[in-house]
């Protein structure tokens, strides 16, 4: 009976008939987005393609030149392999363009034709994808349900198309808004993105295509992207860069990761052994598979030894691999585990258990991208100017009203014939006689201003400036739409936040529309019209100036390292701290309608961490103005006194709530031990400190109605043990005097102590005791000096920490 793979059951007996040679082939790409096969054994190549947003065509389209042109050799071409192929990609692309595709060679053009058939067979039904708002969008929705669905009309369509991986979503923090790629991610606020990139994931994966949570970890700027060295404390990495990783592990629970090209602490996340076994799968329990970004293996061996799984893109030679085995620098038994990683995820994928999804289906396509980029839309500002009146005439300026950037560029690229703009959409809907285009007419009600930054892979933005003529085109329009007595309304198509300084206070209304997918111009004029209220929140901080971001100075580093100077301070912490006034803060945006919140409440004034307790934190929200709309209610917490620095407040918990003009809601948000808790790096352990906390509950980081206090109690982490410093014991007189039942008294006198106190006050309890206090015991064994130690430290843990 021959062995082939099935399912899980099969893995092992698959993995034991295997070839040294067969793994190692298995666990390197074939072509640029197809893994290879092993047919005697019945496992398929599967095909891993971007992305979170939607297909991308030049990848496939790659993909098949490769496929194409592997072992041909061409005239003009020359002998062909690896990026040279893929680089073909390109040229099928260009060649969409009749002209260009008319300056090729005869048999250029025959090898082009080739392709693109093979690309034709694989649209469903001929039809081109959908472009679906990105990952800095869904998250100014701060609403799981659309995003959830968004996940899943982006695995259906990868489905249709015959991918079996998603390479998305992007759970990157936005650390500085100059970031290339800034648009990709949900925030600069881990819970936030903890909290939403699980409901993409579960969308996704709910329709056979597996996500892929990228780029891990901390990839967090383009600049030297596969070269840079990351300097980052610990707490910061746990704090900060990685919950959205962990999450998208234990509630999303993906199937691939993606490591990133950066080195982080002087490792490359490929080859990092730390990250890639030790925390995911070691602390998080991660049982998908990981492959590399492209070309991000700087070592094959390295990389099967520090638990990266597969390595992409090919044509990749494997020959080192196998070389490692024999001389012994790989296990084979690791490489095995790598084999065994891949092959268990395999047999779960589309390729393998059947496709779903034969046909895109458009309208649900349509439906869950307007849905995104309708709630993902944030008002920045309005002076009355919006929604604009029912048959009101609108003047169109910039060139952007009929071009909207719907997507970034890079991997991020959608080739579509789906999207929309402003200006159509306006056309289509309030007539042609209402629509001007280019200037502002003396009888228009209003000048709508467009504005577009775009962002991609493998760059960085120089600076938060508009493109040069913009800010003087905004004021020229406005200064003409005010001399006619009607308003201006500037619409920020960007990737990330811009300044304003220079116009801000000559417009009346500014709404944020990101990049908003396919349907962004149907969704910014129902918005205009007030079809839609606004209902999106910022996720990052608007800063006025870039010297006022966290990172100024930090940021993109000295040649390839970089140092996460700010720490934990990252978005509105710094702000926070430092007492910056932004431009717009985290979780800012507004509403055609306005709410309150009132009766904040609490039910219980004690919490007990160790029983698993939580205080379950209410308000009623109530709608007071004369449209429905939609509020976002936000939690932060804030530690009155803490052991470990913190910043004044941070997210804890949020949701979204639904109003008719008059209606009222009570939200209830639970805080548990596991909201409390910080990183310590000295225990190398997350804690949960006892001691009186507020909870701030508002509409954005600046706007807080109200705040109730409660009190933790239970065990403390913080508390007086081994890793406590002496300063901190000998300042509590009931610590010193528990400490002389175990300790000689004459060693914690003042005078026997004044030396440590006055030169070394941080130095921790074990250091001490391992220094001095255990002398006395010096004919004790080991054992008993230890069981002395514990002793004294479980009595001086019972006393509170003053």
């Amino acid at each position: 009976m021959s062995i082939r793979l099935t399912d899980k059951a099969s893995v092992p007996a698959v993995v034991a008939e295997m070839t040294l040679e067969e793994k190692a082939r298995l666990v390197t790409g074939e072509f640029p987005f197809t893994t290879a096969g092993i047919k005697r054994l019945g496992i398929p190549p599967m095909r891993p393609l971007d992305g979170h947003t939607g297909i991308n065509m030049g990848q496939l389209r790659s993909d098949m030149a490769s496929k194409t042109l592997a072992n041909k050799s061409v005239d003009e071409l020359g002998e062909m392999s690896g990026p040279a192929i893929s680089g073909f990609g390109t040229v099928i692309t260009n060649a969409k363009d009749p002209a260009k595709r008319a300056k090729m060679a005869p048999s250029i053009q025959k090898l082009v034709q080739e392709v693109l058939d093979k690309v034709d067979e694989l649209m469903p039904d001929g039809m081109y994808p959908g472009c679906f708002p990105p990952g800095i969008m869904q998250g100014s929705t701060w609403n799981p349900e659309v995003i959830e669905k968004e996940g899943s009309a982006v695995g259906k369509e990868m489905d249709a198309y015959k991918v079996d991986v998603c390479l998305g979503p992007n759970v990157n923090i936005h650390r500085d808004p100059l970031n290339g790629r800034l648009f990709e991610g949900y925030s600069e606020d881990p819970y936030v993105t903890a909290t939403l990139a699980p409901y993409y994931i579960r969308g996704m994966q709910a329709e056979g295509v597996a996500a892929d949570a990228k780029h891990f970890a901390a990839n967090n700027q383009e600049t030297h992207r596969q070269e840079i060295d990351e300097r980052i404390p610990l707490r910061a990495l746990y704090e900060i860069y990685l919950p959205g990783f962990k999450a998208a592990v234990q509630q999303g629970k993906v199937k691939t990761l993606m490591s990133a090209y950066n080195k982080i602490n002087g490792t490359a996340c490929a080859l990092n052994h730390w990250l890639l076994t030790d925390v995911l799968r070691g602390e998080w329990g991660f049982e998908g598979f990981v492959v590399s970004d492209w070309g991000a293996v700087y070592d094959q061996v390295d990389a099967i030894n520090a638990g990266n799984d597969l390595e992409m893109p090919g044509p990749l030679t494997f020959d080192k691999i196998v070389a490692a085995v024999k001389d012994g620098r790989i296990d084979e038994k690791t490489l095995d585990q790598r084999v065994a990683n891949y092959l268990n995820v395999l047999v779960e994928l589309p390729v393998m258990k059947g496709r779903k999804n034969a046909h895109i289906d458009r309208e649900y396509s349509r439906k869950a991208a307007y849905d995104v980029a309708a709630e993902g839309s944030i008002l920045l500002k309005n002076e009355g100017a919006l929604p604009l009146n029912e048959g009101a005439k609108i003047s169109l300026i910039g060139e952007h009203a009929k071009d909207y950037i719907i997507c970034g560029k890079g991997s991020a690229f959608i080739d579509t014939d789906q999207a929309t703009n402003l200006y159509d959409c306006a056309v289509e809907t309030l007539g042609a006689d209402k629509v001007e285009y280019g200037d502002v007419s003396a009888d228009s009600d209003a000048a709508i201003i467009v504005v577009s930054v775009d962002g991609q892979e493998g760059s960085d933005r120089a600076d938060l400036l508009l493109a040069p003529g913009d800010d003087q085109m905004i004021l020229d329009a406005a200064k003409k739409a005010h001399a006619n007595g009607k308003k201006a309304i500037v619409i920020l198509n960007v990737t990330g936040p811009v300044e304003m300084e220079g116009w801000l206070d000559q417009v009346d209304a500014v709404l944020c529309v990101w990049l908003p997918g396919m349907e962004g111009g149907r969704a910014t004029l129902d918005i205009l019209t007030g079809k839609v209220n606004p209902s999106g929140k910022l996720t990052l901080t608007f800063p006025k100036h870039y010297y006022d971001c966290p990172t100024y100075g930090n940021f993109p580093g000295d040649g390839d390292e970089v140092w996460y100077g700010e720490g934990i301070y990252v978005g509105y912490r710094y702000y926070d701290k430092k007492h910056v006034e932004p431009l717009y803060p985290f979780g800012y945006g507004l509403s055609y309608t306005t709410f309150e919140l009132s009766d904040i409440a609490i039910d219980r004034d004690v919490m007990d961490m160790d029983k698993g307790e939580t205080v379950n934190v209410s308000v009623k929200v109530t709608n007071t103005g004369k449209v429905a709309g939609k509020e976002v209610v936000q939690v932060y917490i804030s530690d009155e006194v803490s052991t470990l620095s913190k910043p004044l407040k941070e997210l804890k918990g949020f949701q979204k709530v639904a109003l008719q003009p008059g209606e009222s809601k009570v939200v209830t948000i639970a805080i548990g031990k596991d909201q409390l808790a910080s990183y310590d790096p000295a225990a190398k352990a997350w804690g949960s400190e006892p001691g009186y906390y507020q909870a701030l509950v508002g509409t954005s980081s600046r706007d807080i109605a109200g705040a109730v206090r409660f009190k933790a109690v239970g065990y403390n982490p913080f508390g007086y043990g081994v890793n406590c410093s002496i300063g901190k014991i000998m300042a509590n007189p009931a610590v010193v005097e528990a400490m002389k039942k175990y300790i000689p008294a004459h060693l914690l006198s003042d005078e026997s102590m004044s030396s440590e106190l006055t030169y070394f006050p941080e130095a921790k309890l074990q250091k001490i005791w391992d220094e001095k206090f255990s002398l006395p015991f010096r004919d004790k064994s080991a054992a008993e000096k230890q069981a002395i130690l514990d002793a004294m430290c479980a009595e001086i843990a019972k006393i509170e920490v003053i």
